[in-house]
């Protein structure tokens, strides 16, 4: 029986923090789709399968001498799970963060979609707005 989709969502940011990418990639569909927040910040707007995961994995982490997903919250839905991240790089010991909003399709225990979404509006529908 697959794991509740918060302890998913919980496990892949754990691992992605964690910088354990053969965890996050047992967390992620072989044809995961992800669509980053912010694609100006990246090669491209979505990534696709573990490789895609991989390449948005040191795209996002590589220039911080540390990075972290934290979750403050997450909620099932019908489809998954959405929550709400604090990403935070460090470079000198010098903090940069932000929240960002994430919604997840999960199937079979994996991620198979993972959209970035506006911080604001995710709260919102968890707290039924």
């Amino acid at each position: 029986m697959p794991a509740p989709s918060t302890a998913v969502f919980r496990r892949f940011h754990e691992a992605w923090t964690s910088g354990d990418i053969p965890g996050v990639l047992s967390l992620a569909d072989p044809e995961i789709v992800a669509r980053p927040l912010h694609g100006l910040l990246f090669t491209r707007p979505e990534f696709r399968g573990h490789d895609g995961i991989v390449d948005w994995y040191h795209q996002m982490t590589d220039p911080w001498d540390r990075f972290e997903a934290l979750v403050e919250d997450v909620e099932e839905t019908a489809t998954g799970a959405r929550g709400l991240l604090h990403v935070v790089g460090y470079r000198d010991d010098e903090p940069f963060d932000a929240r960002v909003g994430v919604v997840c399709e999960i199937r079979d225990g994996r991620i198979a979609t993972l959209t970035a979404r506006n911080v604001g509006d995710v709260e919102k529908e968890m707290r039924g707005g």
